[in-house]
């Protein structure tokens, strides 16, 4: 079985409801193997004001020396535009374990092909000018957008991950990617992240789900990222 580990909490830094201390007292207690805290980043609505982001990693840090698992300082930057721009700073992410990016934005389109193109392009941009540990969520937007891009495109999309050493998240919120999409990405290489994009203590740990999807797909321990960072 697959280690138990999630990589993609929120707090009250941005729009969560339980402190640091309490999502990693949780993690512990559900048997987790790791936990990364990765609230929003401050250009969104709900994200964490740029003047608390050293507070933010204070109290990370006061979390991680009373935790009995690894706990990982890190973040969910936005994507902000076509340029594939994020909201947090070279000089930050120098502080963080672990840089989680997504994208909560996206053109006018309403086309679900151009909206799904405009998605591929801003994700692409994002990870040839960053180092992105794990991209969140893939492909979701208010829907999947997957099965609106060409087989060509996502192979692109995931090839490109696999060189720049960006992993994949499969998502306990959206339930999202798909299977065919992490078969891909395993068949090129890419690692799998975990995240239950909890925003309450209830949430964190509870990645059933994402195990029996990384079981059928034929995952193994080294195709997972948890074990960078430990």
């Amino acid at each position: 079985m697959p280690a138990k580990f999630d990589f993609h909490v929120h707090t009250v830094y941005s729009d969560g409801d339980g402190t640091a201390a309490a999502m990693v007292e949780a993690a512990g207690a559900r048997g987790l193997g790791a936990v990364a805290l990765t609230d929003h980043g401050p250009e969104l609505s709900v994200g964490t004001p740029r003047e608390k982001l050293t507070p933010m990693l204070q109290d990370i840090e006061l979390a991680r020396e009373d935790a009995g698992i690894p706990v990982l300082a890190g973040i969910e930057a936005n994507v902000v535009d076509e340029s594939g721009a994020i909201d947090v700073d070279h000089e930050f992410i120098e502080k963080l374990d672990i840089l989680v990016a997504g994208i909560h934005k996206l053109g006018k389109a309403t086309d679900p092909v151009e909206l799904s193109r405009d998605y591929l392009g801003r994700a692409t941009k994002a990870i040839e000018r960053h180092e992105i540990d794990v991209f969140a969520h893939p492909f979701y937007f208010h829907h999947y957008l997957a099965p609106h891009l060409l087989r060509e495109e996502l192979e692109g999309f995931v090839k490109l991950a696999a060189e720049r050493g960006v992993a994949v998240e499969l998502n306990m919120k959206y339930k999202a990617p798909d299977e065919d999409f992490l078969r891909l990405c395993l068949c090129e290489g890419v690692k799998l992240s975990v995240g239950t994009d909890a925003h309450t203590v209830a949430e964190v740990g509870r990645v059933d789900w994402a195990l029996a999807v990384l079981r059928r797909v034929g995952a193994r321990e080294e195709d997972l990222i948890l074990k960078q960072f430990l």
